[in-house]
């Protein structure tokens, strides 16, 4: 029963993070796809090193 309690006790304490590391990850790519489908639309070309 102890084991248990402690085990139901972390996954509260530690789901809330995963949840927001989940968040930003998943925010962080979805504005890359807006600022890409941008500089489509403005016919902005990004120069990288390897693209030469």
């Amino acid at each position: 029963m102890n084991v248990a309690l402690i085990v139901i006790v972390l996954l509260m304490l530690f789901a809330p993070f995963v949840l927001v590391g989940v968040l930003f990850v998943w925010g962080a790519a979805k504005d890359g796809q807006e600022d890409r489908a941008v500089q489509r639309r403005l016919g902005i070309r990004r120069r990288t090193r390897l693209g030469r």
